[in-house]
């Protein structure tokens, strides 16, 4: 038996047990509208991370990360999260037998497919250089300048409006000036990115079918072509607030794209807020608003939890931990910027928003008396 023949036999019980036992539960099954085929979603163990956007496809058995490492062959996956060389490549083999339950002794080590092994040093090699450009692009140029053409933007619908942003308070103005769009194939909103001097660095959709209910915002993948970008070397939002930024010296950062079409909607010209699309914020994204002459930051990420409701937390020991690190790590972001400028958190104490919301969600009322109420963090808190 070859690599190939033994890949065959690999199911995706196989594949669900593996990933757990490299630290990543399955997460959900989806179903692939374009090729049929089912969609398994795992933690991004090949890079790190805690996002849940690693998938595997059931027919084709390739990987996809979403995030970083883009499509991987399946030998060369394991290989990757394990830690394996490529001149040991025989060992992925014996290790996926010995998951698939197959006798080491059926393997053929001497007779591994060469264009297998070739396919998979080349495929190695590629996303290093990927991975090794992006590290490069921090460390060195600290900036994209990997572009994609104005004419993508023109393909989608500008003229249909998603009703349900509207009724969550999202006016079709500011949509308009942030070029939202919509795509009838696939039921998503398309939601351009484009970099501080307005150059377009990627495409994010907001999906409305069911099967992908906890990836709603993923990478534009249209015609085989990934419209993906760095989220930490840039903020979406920044490109039509900057003036608004440098005039008032202030930033608001969020979470969510949908949290930068409300300020606008809220505030017009006034905006000054920028999402980092992700509960993270970067070295880039610090220096960027520093270098804007920014005095006052405020951090206001989404609710995820009740901090009124501590004692409840206490009792189940999994929800106290997730809790704590919650807190801290929000507190860490806070205390990144305290060195610079004034730097506050808006956290919701009086109940006034629900799990997940964003400041920004119940209405500019309750987002003005959210900010009134917001708490000066220090090096000493």
């Amino acid at each position: 038996m070859d690599a190939k023949e033994l890949l065959k036999m690999v199911t995706p019980d196989v594949v669900v047990e593996i990933l757990a036992e490299n630290g990543s539960k399955l997460y959900d099954v989806s179903i692939d509208r374009g090729s049929g085929q089912k969609c398994y979603w795992f933690q991004t163990i090949c890079h790190g991370g805690d996002s849940h956007k690693l998938c595997y496809f059931s027919e084709s058995r390739d990987f996809f990360c979403y995030t970083n490492c883009g499509r991987m062959t399946f030998y060369n996956f394991i290989m990757k999260i394990r830690g394996i060389k490529v001149e040991e490549f025989y060992k992925a083999i014996y290790y996926v037998a010995q998951k698939a339950g197959i006798s080491l002794n059926a393997v053929n080590r001497e007779g591994l497919d060469s264009n297998l092994r070739k396919e998979v040093r080349e495929n190695i090699e590629e996303i290093d250089r990927v991975l090794e450009g992006r590290k490069q692009s921090k460390k060195d140029k600290y900036k994209i300048d990997t572009y994609y053409p104005e004419s993508i933007v023109k393909y989608f619908d500008h003229n249909t409006f998603y009703e349900g942003w509207i009724d969550e308070g999202i006016s079709i103005e500011s949509m308009m000036k942030y070029e939202i769009g919509w795509y009838e194939p696939k039921k998503y909103i398309i939601i351009p990115h484009r970099n501080i001097d307005g150059k377009l660095v990627g495409i994010r959709r907001r999906s409305l079918n069911l099967e992908d209910e906890h990836r709603k915002y993923m990478p534009l993948i249209l015609e085989g072509i990934v419209y993906d970008h760095p989220l930490g070397l840039n903020l979406y939002g920044l490109y039509q607030n900057k003036d608004a930024i440098k005039r008032y010296k202030r930033a608001i950062i969020v979470e969510a794209e949908k949290s930068v079409l409300l300020s606008d909607t809220y505030f017009g010209n006034k905006s000054c807020t920028v999402a980092t699309c992700g509960f993270n914020i970067s070295d880039w994204q610090i220096k960027t608003l520093l270098q804007l002459g920014i005095e006052d930051v405020y951090i206001a990420f989404d609710k995820d939890f009740d901090v009124t409701k501590r004692e409840e937390y206490k009792k189940v020991s999994e929800t106290w931990r997730d809790f704590n690190h919650y807190r801290e790590r929000l507190k860490n972001l806070c205390e990144r910027f305290t060195p610079y400028c004034n730097t506050y958190v808006i956290l919701d104490k009086q109940n006034l928003l629900k799990i997940k919301d964003s400041p920004f969600d119940r209405g500019k009322e309750v987002f003005n008396e959210l900010m009134a109420k917001r708490q000066r963090i220090t090096i000493a808190n």
